[in-house]
């Protein structure tokens, strides 16, 4: 089986674009792309976007095309955590955070462990295997123990893990609370500070 690395760098190397090198790929594996499209949108990983109500524009990811197509990705990735100790912290981590929904909402505070395990694999990815595990929950207990008991402004824990958010230039980019919190060990009530004052 044929491992594929792809990144904006290398391809601006040779005079394309990433989004050229994808649809090159696509054309060289003789891909069906009518039937792969209606095939994304039967399991719910696209959907139409449309300008008004009758003209299409164009194709988003869903949220679950978005978690399919990172577990793709990282679970891709040769060099990876072992999945013993990724499960273990994702079940160390949900117990640090509160249990059951967020008040007024219909998301858990801690989601299943796949899931978890899915945001540590993104977080690792992004900020490389230089951090232990006591690490990890510490810096998750110093989070959740800052809102004494007033959760309203926390975070949901796989967004604590790692975020993607659209930037200024309209690329994704990664937001961790996690690594703030890992970096800052010590400072963590200026972090608090610093992050519900840009709520307001």
């Amino acid at each position: 089986m044929t491992t594929i690395s792809l990144n904006k760098k290398a391809a601006l190397q040779n005079g394309v674009t990433i989004d050229e090198v994808l649809l090159l790929l696509a054309i060289h594996n003789k891909t069906d792309l009518e039937r792969a499209e209606k095939a994304l949108v039967q399991k719910g990983f696209i959907t139409a976007e449309r300008n008004g109500l009758f003209q299409q524009v164009g194709w988003r990811l869903t949220n679950k095309g978005t978690e399919v197509l990172d577990s793709v990705i990282m679970d891709s990735d040769k060099q990876q955590e072992p999945q013993d100790r990724l499960t273990q912290l994702a079940a160390r981590l949900k117990e640090v955070f509160p249990k059951g929904k967020k008040d007024g909402t219909n998301y858990y505070w801690a989601d299943g462990v796949a899931l978890i395990v899915r945001r540590l694999k993104l977080f690792f990815k992004k900020y490389g295997n230089k951090f232990t595990d006591e690490q990890i929950i510490q810096a998750a207990e110093k989070y959740v123990q800052g809102f004494n008991g007033n959760y309203q402004y926390m975070r949901l824990l796989k967004y604590f893990i790692f975020k993607e958010k659209v930037g200024a230039n309209g690329e994704v980019e990664g937001d961790s609370e996690l690594i703030s919190y890992i970096e800052n060990a010590g400072q963590e009530e200026d972090l608090r500070n610093d992050w519900t004052s840009s709520l307001s």
